[in-house]
């Protein structure tokens, strides 16, 4: 039984379905890259922690912690161990040490800031241990953290919208590599523009995430 849908209508259904398949690709690549980087520090951090070398391993939890995705478990996972160094810390007296844990986790949570807002209850709870240390250390450099830490409102706009903009562009010219149209003159200038654009973005983003 041959279909009633206007060969027009055919033909644009079928580029949504390509588009629609390889945003979800780029998507999963995208979110793939930031979970093996997040694995990698974490497991490294574990490997640290066991050898006793635990500002080391403060640093690369920290750097677990900034592989920020939705859904990534070792973002969790980081947080949950720079915890306890920083209550192993507190019990041996080591304000010091508790104050870099405490302050890597709100660190981390406040520099994935953008449109959401993730690990708001890391933020608060380490917020007070902060708070409280820093007053037993006569120290008030972090006492009030929030207005230093407000990550900036341009670049953050920025960041989202050069995002989606990589995206699109890589779409686009997914979709012109996907065409059946004759490459003319006008078609290759068409994919070189894509690319060009897909660069520019990407490097906005890039931008994006180290001043936002």
């Amino acid at each position: 039984m041959q279909s009633n849908s206007p060969p027009g209508r055919r033909q644009v259904s079928t580029v949504i379905i390509k588009v629609a398949v390889v945003a979800v690709l780029l998507i999963l690549v995208l979110w793939g890259r930031v979970f093996y980087g997040s694995m990698q520090d974490y497991e490294t951090g574990e490997t640290l922690l066991k050898e006793k070398q635990t500002i080391r391993a403060i640093t690369y939890f920290d750097r677990s912690l900034h592989w920020y995705a939705p859904l990534n478990p070792y973002v969790e996972s980081s947080a949950k161990r720079l915890w306890e160094i920083g209550e192993r810390a507190e019990q041996e007296k080591d304000l010091r040490l508790a104050v870099i844990a405490y302050e890597s986790i709100r660190n981390a949570f406040y520099g994935s800031r953008h449109v959401f807002r993730p690990g708001k209850d890391w933020v608060r709870r380490t917020e007070g241990k902060i708070r409280v240390l820093s007053a037993l250390q006569g120290s008030e450099e972090t006492v009030s953290p929030n207005k230093e830490l407000q990550p900036d409102v341009g670049w953050s706009v920025i960041l989202v919208l050069s995002f989606f903009g990589w995206v699109g562009s890589l779409l686009g010219f997914a979709r012109w590599g996907m065409g059946k149209e004759k490459r003319s003159g006008a078609m290759v200038y068409r994919a070189v523009v894509w690319i060009g654009l897909a660069i520019v973005f990407f490097g906005l983003w890039i931008l994006g995430m180290a001043l936002a």
